[in-house]
């Protein structure tokens, strides 16, 4: 096969993986949304905020997960032995977090100033071990660009969490519904990935493949550290500072722009990671994938973004009642934060697959300079967490913009071609937030449920329609890509073993 032709292999395997992905993802993120529809109803803000805290506190140690063991077997190439190794260390390392998470409690009790949260630290611990039981699996099928293999795990993850919750809460367990619901979703993941995975471990133990395997995991755990800190900076100071039901609103207004906009590009991200590993020999392979792919998730997210600034208000009253209104404000800012970082989570799979983790530690460490000083004076000297919002968009912006110009001068793309390829995603993105913004002002009078139902599919036409004039033949080939994708016509593409 040529290189042409092996490019557009790949790139038909990119956009079938993304595809089987999103399908699992939109499958299970639905079931997510709508257990957080009767949870929102069901559960006070408090008991939101109490479990907000452990996953912080988990969050802390999580980087620590598998030392980057699972991201070393996609990198690598096949080996029974490495692969065995891997699945041993990152077992012995989810054991060790459930023991060290036991410990720190105490502390994590003393920080947040709450003692209800102790039990619910050292429980919520026990995902680390579950997940390591099925994160080697995970990754040699992501390896191996089986992605189909992985939906049905990541859908049952969420359906179990999202049914185990409301059972739960409708008995009155409330915070606990979200933390058993948390673990047991957890446990299914494993043990269908175990079910699904034509791999097993055997009992070796290698030094020489454990050497190599932490020696490539462990350069990224800088990187993991410091995008555990720009993800959960927030939590840390409003949890502190603000008190659980405060926290317990925030969370709220996180979760839609997380689940819509954030989850969709680290999916992008993750199904590129190992078609980039393979691109890598090409010539002008990674950069001319880098482009395409980021227009293409720019023209999901910047929509998306948009449209849930513009209707947060009809979204929060019509989905959680007005007992969340106060959310509203912090969703619009979330919204536009999690757009822009969408456009550049593809990054940092680019530097990963050429081992280059300087990039991402970096630019990370800018932006958390800048989090660092503006989330402070937004808690503690504001007491706001739409301040806490806006100050997240306004640096994820400028992140954005620096990110951009960094991945073009690494892949020696023109700048241009970087911000022509996203343009179309703006402009047309532009012209929908004028006509729905035009729109709700004469639907003032309606009820909110009737707002969404004129808006969003006007806005979507408008959309549509504005890409259609601007760029037909994006349009088109997108179509003619999914198209291939969802009928699995894929010559040329590398075979799955």
């Amino acid at each position: 096969m040529n290189p042409s032709e092996e490019r557009k292999g790949f790139g038909r395997a990119a956009v079938h993986g993304t595809a089987w992905r999103f399908m699992s993802y939109f499958g299970g993120k639905l079931m997510v949304f709508l257990s957080t529809i009767f949870l929102a109803r069901l559960l006070a803000k408090d008991d939101f905020g109490i479990v907000g805290y452990a996953l912080t506190a988990i969050a802390l140690l999580d980087v620590a997960s598998d030392l980057g063991v699972a991201e070393a077997v996609v990198y690598y190439a096949e080996d029974k032995k490495k692969n065995s190794t891997a699945f041993w260390i990152s077992l012995a390392i989810g054991f060790s977090l459930f023991v060290l998470s036991w410990f720190l409690a105490p502390l994590l009790v003393a920080y947040f100033r709450d003692d209800r949260i102790l039990p619910v630290i050292r429980v919520m611990a026990l995902t680390f071990p579950l997940n390591a039981l099925g994160s080697t699996h995970e990754a040699i099928l992501r390896k191996n660009l089986a992605f189909e293999r992985t939906t049905v795990p990541v859908f049952l993850r969420a359906v179990t969490k999202g049914l185990l919750s409301i059972i739960l809460a409708f008995m009155g367990f409330g915070a606990w519904s979200l933390v058993w619901g948390q673990l047991g979703g957890t446990l299914i993941s494993s043990i269908l990935l175990w079910m699904l995975s034509p791999w097993s471990p055997s009992f070796e133990f290698d030094i020489a493949s454990a050497r190599s395997l932490l020696n490539y995991g462990v350069k990224d755990i800088g990187a993991n550290f410091l995008a555990m800190l720009l993800l959960n900076l927030d939590y840390w100071l409003v949890g502190r500072y603000m008190g659980a039901e405060i926290l317990g609103v925030y969370m709220l207004s996180y979760r839609l722009p997380e689940l819509l906009i954030l989850q969709l590009a680290r999916i992008i991200s993750q199904v590129n990671f190992p078609i980039y590993t393979k691109l890598r020999e090409m010539q002008d392979g990674l950069a001319r994938g880098f482009l395409k792919i980021t227009s293409f998730t720019s023209l999901v997210t910047v929509p998306l973004g948009i449209g849930l600034a513009l209707l947060a208000q009809p979204f929060t009253i019509v989905f959680f009642t007005e007992k969340w209104l106060d959310a509203v404000p912090v969703l619009r800012a979330i919204a536009l934060y999690a757009m822009f970082l969408s456009l550049i989570h593809n990054a940092s799979s680019v530097y990963k697959a050429q081992g280059n983790f300087k990039i991402v530690t970096r630019l990370s460490a800018v932006r958390l300079l800048m989090l660092i000083p503006a989330l402070w004076w937004a808690t503690a000297m504001k007491g706001s967490i739409v301040a806490v919002g806006w100050m997240h968009a306004l640096i994820a912006f400028i992140s954005a913009v620096m990110g951009l110009i960094v991945a073009a001068r690494m892949l020696g793309l023109p700048l241009r071609d970087l911000f022509t390829s996203i343009w179309p995603a703006m402009l047309a993105g532009s012209v929908m937030a004028g006509v729905v913004f035009v729109v709700l002002d004469l639907a003032a009078g309606l009820s909110s449920l009737q707002q969404l139902m004129v808006t969003v599919p006007l806005g979507a036409l408008v959309y549509f329609v504005a890409l259609w004039i601007t760029n037909r033949e994006l349009v088109l080939e997108i179509v003619q890509r999914l198209w291939s994708a969802v009928s699995r016509q894929q010559e040329g593409m590398p075979k799955v073993s």
